[in-house]
């Protein structure tokens, strides 16, 4: 297993609302969580991340999948539990799940009734990693959260013949209505890093970022195209590499009627989503 990475430097405080969004993060205006959303009221997501290639992924998402909805979109810092670089699908699997965790934990200490057990039996952690309850909780969490999202990278050993000895890219994304408990993953597609960035992080123990940055002289290359821009020359970039299994792990929530009447509520209905886009105007979002 790889060692600790390299801390990667907090990114900017990002916030991202769409057009004619409700009331900001930490308003007056709380919903009855056992009632249905009313769709003319924004609702408030929350990122586990500050990361902006995260944030706008995750919006971007929510705007193809809902496009009826106004939404109101912003990033907290999370702790994962894991290893800066998770090594791994269970690793960084259990990354995603923990930061939503924490949010969920932070909620509940803001006074959000949330429908599950506790974090820890609820995030299924590995033993070596600290339980969700023990983890950082982010500060100024509102209670009126109606979405929590975290999107977790990680890299593995690649298993494809001819791929042997290299790792593999790849990242995990979880989903949950902090009100019912109703949680959703999906992965990624993967890739196979070059050799010199393999070798790299198993020399030095450098997350992903770094060891691009370091391979190809750029800087912040994880809050920009990402190594997928970089290699694929820009034919897909980290945010829409992050949009689509994004867009997976929504699907429930988009088809309640087919996956659980738990997954209904941020649709406000257990009737399926109709008139989703799939490309809508991206930057109909205003960011502070």
């Amino acid at each position: 297993m790889l060692p600790d990475g390299i801390m990667a430097p907090i990114s900017r405080s990002l916030q991202v609302r769409a057009q004619a969004a409700g009331p900001a993060l930490g308003g007056s205006a709380h919903r009855n969580p056992q009632l249905p959303q009313n769709h003319a009221t924004a609702r408030v997501v929350l990122v586990a991340s500050k990361n902006p290639v995260k944030v706008n992924a995750v919006q971007r998402a929510l705007q193809r999948c809902f496009p009826s909805l106004e939404l109101a979109i912003t990033g907290r810092e999370a702790a994962s539990g894991v290893p800066d670089q998770p090594y791994g699908d269970e690793e960084t699997l259990a990354g995603a799940r923990n930061r939503v965790a924490v949010l969920s934990c932070a909620a509940t200490a803001t006074g959000l009734s949330i429908a599950t057990a506790t974090a820890a039996e609820n995030s299924k952690i590995p033993p070596s990693a600290a339980t969700a309850a023990s983890l950082p909780r982010p500060e100024g969490l509102s209670p009126s959260a109606d979405l929590l999202v975290a999107i977790e990278g990680g890299v593995g050993t690649a298993k494809a013949p001819g791929q042997a000895g290299a790792l593999e890219c790849f990242a995990w994304v979880c989903v949950r209505d902090p009100y019912t408990g109703a949680e959703s993953t999906a992965r990624t597609a993967s890739f196979a890093l070059p050799g010199a960035l393999s070798d790299l992080m198993r020399d030095t123990g450098m997350e992903l970022g770094d060891a691009d940055d370091a391979v190809f002289g750029r800087v912040r290359s994880k809050q920009g195209s990402g190594t997928i821009g970089k290699l694929s020359n820009g034919v897909l970039d980290r945010t829409e590499y992050y949009v689509q299994a994004t867009v997976c792990a929504l699907l429930p929530y988009m088809q309640p009627q087919l996956y659980g009447t738990e997954y209904g509520r941020f649709l406000g209905s257990d009737e399926p989503c109709t008139g989703a886009s799939q490309r809508p105007d991206d930057n109909n979002a205003v960011i502070k």
